[in-house]
């Protein structure tokens, strides 16, 4: 009778469950972190929050701004550290000027693509600056002496950046001019045309020279010179030596290059996210 009764409990509980199957939906989509995760629109440009830097490490709060509790940005993804030539940080890019935003985080390429339009909330986030360039970010303690640094893990991240659309944009890159070449335009993607290397054969061994120093990991910069326009100031491609590409030849022609114009204690740089940012194709002008 004990075993009757068991077996007729069993059915009866395997009836609910086919019934259940018929009710629950059991197939999950992939969900994309962050993507469309805040309803959050920007009061603030780009520009303004730059502007608001004292040239001190200042934290962003309700104060900052006349009448602006919340301090929101909003921008577009224009670097990319797949190649390995940004490091823990992303560059994002509104219709007045971009910026370096630091995140305590490596391959954010899987999470912020390029063209990946982003929400920055950034009460209680700092302005500081690197050599002159300003960055967003945290603040970590170097030996009793605070410094900008990234946000640390992805719980912080989650605080304040947010993805925003499911569609990359295409971004189109500021065309150089001398007068362009301003702390404005810091950050932004920006292109030089008519431009060649100044420097791409080795005295000492004769070779042609690398991005980078690959073998010891150390950072290169590259002279870039114009052929019709002249620069004010000095103007160098640099390249990581953790770069992939870092043990490439350096291109010896003529040509264009794309890259994210950063800046360093006088020297403007540009920050290539992979070799196709580069197209040396035509024969050297004289210089």
């Amino acid at each position: 009778m004990k075993r009757f009764t068991f077996a007729i409990l069993a059915l009866i509980g395997w009836a609910i469950v086919v019934s259940m199957h018929g009710c629950i939906d059991f197939n999950y989509d992939t969900v994309e972190p962050r993507v469309d995760s805040t309803n959050l629109q920007a009061n603030t440009t780009i520009a303004e929050l730059k502007s608001m830097y004292p040239g001190e490490l200042y934290q962003l709060s309700e104060n900052t701004f006349f009448q602006r509790d919340s301090i929101i940005i909003e921008g577009v993804v224009t670097s990319d550290d797949k190649e390995g030539n940004f490091y823990k940080s992303i560059f994002i890019q509104d219709a007045t000027g971009g910026i370096e935003l630091k995140l305590n985080k490596t391959s954010l390429y899987n999470d912020y693509k390029r063209g990946q339009r982003v929400v920055v909330y950034c009460n209680g986030l700092y302005l500081g600056d690197y050599g002159g360039q300003i960055q967003l970010g945290s603040i970590y303690s170097n030996n009793g002496n605070w410094e900008i640094s990234g946000l640390e893990g992805d719980p912080v991240i989650r605080q304040h950046v947010f993805k925003k659309g499911k569609q990359l944009v295409d971004v189109v890159p500021l065309t150089m001019s001398p007068t362009l070449l301003t702390q404005t335009n810091i950050g932004r993607l920006v292109k030089f045309e008519n431009v060649q290397i100044k420097d791409t054969i080795s005295p000492i061994t004769n070779s042609i020279y690398t991005f980078a120093d690959i073998t010891n990991k150390v950072t290169v910069n590259h002279a870039l010179v114009s052929c019709s326009l002249p620069y004010a100031s000095t103007i160098v491609i640099r390249t990581s030596g953790y770069a992939k590409f870092a043990g490439n030849p350096i291109p010896t022609k003529n040509g264009w290059v794309v890259g994210v114009l950063t800046y360093y204690k006088g020297t403007y740089q540009l920050l290539l996210r992979d070799t196709n940012d580069i197209n040396f194709t035509n024969n050297r002008c004289q210089q």
